[in-house]
């Protein structure tokens, strides 16, 4: 027996079979979420837009829904108010399948973003000097350790917007780290813009470390180069504007003011589409909120399988991905300049979306809050880099074990 137990330690020391067992339960969970999200048929508002596109018309072509929907009602006709990129996106692809007459689900594509995004992170990682099997565990920790996992779930269109910002925003985190290309840097970052606006504030951490870098020999490059950032996103704006203008009349209008909603989301929308007065409730769902107990009946504490589930209204992205209590036990002076840099546009996006008077409604953790977090997942990245070699055991056991409990939830969810 003893020797047994001493050839089965060694075994467990050697790279190849620990490899195995650290990541044969998050990539079974991956590729669980790949194939659910690819069979997803509802909720395909973008699909439905982009054949109204192909028709010439901003107003989709037949009815997507009632209260609940989100559905824009305008002088009679049928509005998305989510940006239109995702749907000029898809226009390539409906338009294939419509020759076959076959309808192009959004499932279809968005497994593709998902694998984008792991090899986004990957690199990243493997730039900042972490391990092959460090990089592919922080890929596997954001995708699964994190509200992402949620979204990546279901391929409806609230969703589907912010897999494809995601994967938007750590492009751009890439080509950053990879190749500073300007002028691709501030295009994607005017995809992002016509996804989510209130995931754009992203280009203000570009915008600084341009401005601050010394590589340019002239003020007249560095200028040049920032004009070929901004230049994409100001085009956006415009772009924006005029679909706003070609909808409402209004370049200015949303349509935030016509969508269908149910009466308790129509007496939060009254306090203002954006306003101060929505932060408390939001802060709380994104940063206190805990899961819900499972009851056996209506009259006891008595609890049931599985014990807790997700809390539609949201769920503080400390408990759904935990690692990230590791930025507030670090001294200020372990913040370098690019990371104070990138936590400016991280507070500005993440009060954006908290003066939202949306609050995600049926969802893993916080959703909105995707529009920061990969700023947020790279900071974390780059302060535990300074501070430690590799990721320890407890680290590791965090990212990837948040991701098992996440997916425990997710069930709640879908």
């Amino acid at each position: 027996m003893r020797k047994f137990a001493t050839y089965f330690s060694e075994v467990i020391k050697k790279r190849p079979f620990r490899q195995i067992i650290i990541f044969t339960a998050p990539v079974t969970i991956l590729l669980f979420l790949l194939s659910i999200g690819f069979a997803y048929e509802g909720g395909q508002q973008f699909s439905e837009l982009a054949k109204a596109f192909l028709h010439g018309q901003f107003n989709f072509l037949s009815s997507i829904g009632g209260l609940g929907e989100d559905p824009l009602l305008y002088h009679g006709k049928v509005f998305w108010g989510e940006g239109p990129l995702p749907a000029v996106f898809l226009i390539p692809f409906v338009a294939l399948f419509n020759i076959f007459h076959l309808f192009f689900y959004q499932g279809y594509l968005k497994w593709l973003l998902i694998l984008g995004v792991l090899f986004f992170i990957f690199k990243i990682a493997r730039t900042l000097s972490y391990s092959k099997e460090d990089s592919i565990i922080l890929a596997l920790g954001f995708t699964l350790g994190s509200v992402f996992i949620g979204v990546a779930s279901v391929s409806s269109s609230w969703l589907f917007a912010q897999v494809l910002t995601t994967f938007l925003l750590f492009w751009s985190l890439y080509e950053f780290y990879y190749k500073k290309r300007w002028w691709l840097i501030g295009t994607i970052c005017s995809f992002v813009l016509l996804t989510r606006g209130t995931a754009v504030p992203i280009i203000i951490f570009y915008g600084l470390e341009l401005w601050q870098t010394k590589v340019f020999e002239t003020i007249f490059q560095k200028i040049k180069q920032f004009v070929k950032l901004v230049i994409p996103v100001g085009v956006a704006i415009i772009l924006l504007g005029l679909y706003n203008f070609g909808r409402f009349h209004n370049p200015f209008n949303g349509g935030y003011n016509y969508q269908l909603l149910y009466p308790d989301s129509v007496e939060s929308r009254s306090y203002g589409v954006f306003s101060l007065i929505h932060i408390p409730a939001n802060f709380y769902a994104a940063f206190l909120s805990a899961p819900l107990t499972v009851l056996k009946d209506n009259t006891s504490w008595v609890l049931k399988f599985p014990y807790i589930k997700g809390n539609p209204y949201g769920m503080s992205m400390f408990f759904t991905s935990p690692y990230l209590i590791f930025l507030f036990t670090q001294k200020w002076s372990s913040y370098d300049k690019r990371a104070r840099n990138l936590i400016i546009a991280i507070l500005i996006s993440c009060l954006a979306v908290l003066s939202f008077y949306g609050i995600g409604k049926n969802q893993l953790g916080y959703r909105y809050s995707l529009d920061f977090l990969p700023g947020l997942f790279l900071l974390f990245m780059i302060v535990y880099r300074k501070n430690h070699s590799s990721l320890s055991h407890g680290m590791r056991f965090l990212l990837l074990g948040s991701g098992v409990l996440n997916f425990y939830l997710l069930f709640s969810f879908i």
